[in-house]
């Protein structure tokens, strides 16, 4: 069966564009999702969503539960999101992307970002067939990056204890991934 991508999940897909345009990149790449994931827990979420949308009780209490999970997690592990966010893109750096170009119309995921929400998809059959930010969350730790690594050190977060903070959201009580999934 396929997967479907969560509002929650849509809305970090957004803001990880406007990430990549804010760095000039050319395309979204993991950091820039990973910058989304810690700037949606520092938004007002009910000025996001239309007053006239017909499901917006829905999508607002997903959106609400959804980002009230990363806050958990960072929480637990003590990670200030905000601090984190400002030295990840400060540190990204900016890219050879074109300005004349809208980049909320033309940026497109890097192959390393469709292989994390492909990850993120595997994930989410474990606990069902949607796609939620906090599954997206641990495919993006999954991966090897040194420098998100190092500011998670620097800002006193062992990069394990958040992984394994974020397992225990997404997994039954007592339940690990196998090695290589996480």
């Amino acid at each position: 069966m396929k997967v479907r991508h969560s509002e929650s999940l849509i809305l970090i897909w957004q803001l990880a564009r406007l990430e990549a345009g804010r760095l000039r990149a050319a395309t979204i790449e993991p950091n820039h999702l990973l910058l989304a994931l810690c700037k949606s827990v520092d938004l007002d979420l009910l000025v996001l969503v239309s007053k006239d949308a017909p499901n917006r009780d829905e999508v607002l209490e997903e959106l609400l539960r959804e980002v009230r999970r990363l806050r958990t997690i960072f929480k637990t592990v003590g990670l200030d999101a905000r601090s984190f966010r400002h030295a990840l893109r400060s540190r990204s750096g900016s890219g050879d992307w074109n300005e004349a170009v809208e980049p909320t119309s033309s940026l497109h995921r890097s192959p390393a970002a469709k292989q994390v929400f492909a990850e993120a998809g595997h994930l989410a059959e474990l606990s069902g067939l949607t796609v939620f930010p906090v599954q997206l969350l641990c495919a993006l730790l999954a991966n090897e990056d040194r420098l998100r690594d190092g500011l998670l050190r620097e800002l006193g977060v062992e990069p394990e204890r958040l992984r394994q903070a974020v397992q225990r959201e997404i997994l039954p009580a007592g339940k690990r991934l196998p090695p290589g999934q996480n």
